[in-house]
């Protein structure tokens, strides 16, 4: 049978591309590509009840990690810097657009408080426009991106926590010990 009306021409193409990247690992963004490999992790920060310390615990546990006092690998938060900058001005002087900088600083580190990972600084920004005439609408839009780029940092986290293992980890540490102990002539 051939195909002789447009709809089914274009809807064929769709399913062959659509396969054909299927076939080729395509994957949207965001879907399955930060699994994190490890058992259990204690998160320390300096606020247990920040939304980042949360976010960060709830994502950890949606990839099947369990969050313990107990675990023999602590991630720390060490610190979030947020930045808020004008980089654009109306005719008036006054600022039109505003990027919002979020810095995370983190180690993972072992029960003795040896730095295993890091610290590395996950950054993430965004630029909104800033509409004088419609403050509140502004403002909802900041507290919007700030949950945004909170989300993005987490997600850099998982995939920055995503290359590591476990033995991987106890390595590392046990290459720590044996740089401590004196060697053995």
């Amino acid at each position: 049978m051939l195909l002789n009306r447009p709809h089914q021409l274009v809807g064929c193409a769709v399913l062959g591309l659509s396969l054909l990247l299927a076939g080729c690992g395509f994957q949207l963004r965001g879907m399955g590509t930060d699994m994190v490999n490890l058992q259990e992790l204690r998160i320390e920060s300096r606020d247990n009840y920040s939304e980042l310390h949360q976010g960060v615990a709830q994502a950890l546990e949606d990839n099947g990690v369990r969050i313990t006092a107990s675990a023999p690998f602590r991630l720390q938060l060490l610190s979030e810097q947020r930045e808020r900058v004008a980089v654009s001005y109306t005719s008036r002087s006054a600022p039109a657009e505003y990027e919002l900088t979020n810095n995370l600083r983190f180690q993972i580190s072992d029960t003795q408080g040896r730095a295993l990972v890091g610290p590395e600084t996950l950054t993430a920004r965004r630029i909104f426009v800033s509409d004088r005439d419609n403050i509140t609408g502004s403002n909802e839009e900041e507290a919007l991106l700030q949950v945004e780029i909170r989300r993005d940092l987490i997600r850099q986290m998982l995939f920055r926590l995503s290359s590591l293992s476990e033995s991987e980890l106890a390595a590392r540490a046990q290459a720590l010990d044996q740089q401590a102990s004196p060697s053995a002539p």
